[in-house]
């Protein structure tokens, strides 16, 4: 995945999707963990980017 504006210093931020989580009405969202542990959904993310291709 990939947010435009959140890493250090408002550049880019990538991180890689752990799992996907489909709930009770279909819906996909996609569960990252970044560099501190930390899990959250990547409902904000401008993009999802196949493995091993670079952001645009």
């Amino acid at each position: 995945m990939h947010w435009n504006d959140e890493g250090p210093g408002g550049a880019p931020l990538t991180e890689q999707v752990l799992a996907w989580l489909i709930t009770s009405q279909g819906r996909a969202t996609a569960i990252t963990v970044d560099v501190h542990g930390h899990v959250e959904d990547a409902d904000g993310a401008d993009a999802f980017i196949p493995p091993g291709e670079e952001p645009a």
